[in-house]
């Protein structure tokens, strides 16, 4: 698949905050005003697709996201642990709202979450403590990776042993809809309900009950915000042609992909991309 617009660790030193502290797979910064930094980074309703783990912490207002097709609104006192790969929008947000914000990548790679974490505020006083030991320990010369890394497992481990569990307490059923929600992200390109289905050991007719049953949305509703997200993400940051894209989306035309973009999204893929721009 081709490479889409990305956002990494090593882009953000360039900004050059006072409150920023970065070194290689890892970077802090507290405080940071989100009216301020929206536009310098990500643009509001835009997708990026983030290379590392990161942590947003709301110390004042609210953000409202979209990762990896589920919407997450966070608000003072409440964080959010976001795994690599992982594609963000920010739909919404408080103009007043500040926030810390915490990327790195784990040293054992299949440490690295695959999904993502809502931190209650009822944990906030050990975040606070975290990310106050991260953020000092950090801006000590020479920097002490191996502290750093040993705290970042710590935290990684505490945010996914009081949080997991939230994951499976509602049933099979959404369970099942989690998986589909992880298959999307997957696959993305693929547009038969079989083809998921199949890798749920689900029948088809199953699957399309169950995604109205737990979202109100049906399947291949589903699938196709998620197809339209990739060619959001391919349209934005790739040279590839309209005709190009539609072919890696596994569309049977370029007319159908055209269509069906329009439609979830209000504007041709031409309109789009001409707006990024």
């Amino acid at each position: 698949m081709t490479q889409v617009n990305q956002i990494a660790i090593d882009t953000l030193a360039e900004f050059k905050d006072k409150t920023l502290i970065s070194h290689p797979d890892f970077a802090i910064n507290r405080g940071v005003e989100v009216a301020v930094a929206i536009g310098r980074v990500m643009k509001t309703g835009e997708p990026y697709r983030f290379m590392e783990n990161r942590i947003v912490r709301v110390l004042r207002g609210f953000i409202r996201f979209s990762i990896n097709l589920r919407e997450y609104r966070i608000a003072e006192g409440e964080a959010l642990y976001i795994g690599q790969n992982s594609v963000v929008e920010i739909l919404d947000y408080d103009t007043n709202s500040v926030v810390d914000l915490l990327g790195f990548t784990l040293s054992t790679e299949n440490e690295n979450i695959k999904e993502e974490y809502l931190v209650g505020r009822e944990n906030e006083p050990w975040i606070e403590e975290y990310f106050r030991l991260i953020y000092t320990i950090s801006a000590v010369q020479p920097f002490d990776r191996r502290s750093v890394e040993h705290l970042l497992l710590s935290l990684h481990y505490r945010i996914v042993d009081n949080t997991a569990s939230s994951h499976y307490t509602n049933g099979r059923r959404e369970e099942l809809f989690r998986l589909f929600i992880e298959q999307l992200n997957t696959h993305r390109g693929k547009h038969d309900l079989s083809f998921y289905a199949k890798r749920m050991y689900i029948s088809p007719q199953y699957l399309s009950r169950l995604a109205f049953e737990v979202s109100g949305t049906v399947a291949s509703d589903w699938i196709n915000r998620a197809v339209t997200l990739q060619a959001k993400l391919l349209l934005r940051s790739s040279a590839l042609t309209i005709e190009q894209i539609a072919e890696e989306l596994n569309f049977s035309t370029t007319p159908y992909f055209c269509r069906l973009f329009k439609r979830e999204v209000g504007m041709t893929p031409s309109q789009y991309r001409t707006m990024q721009k």
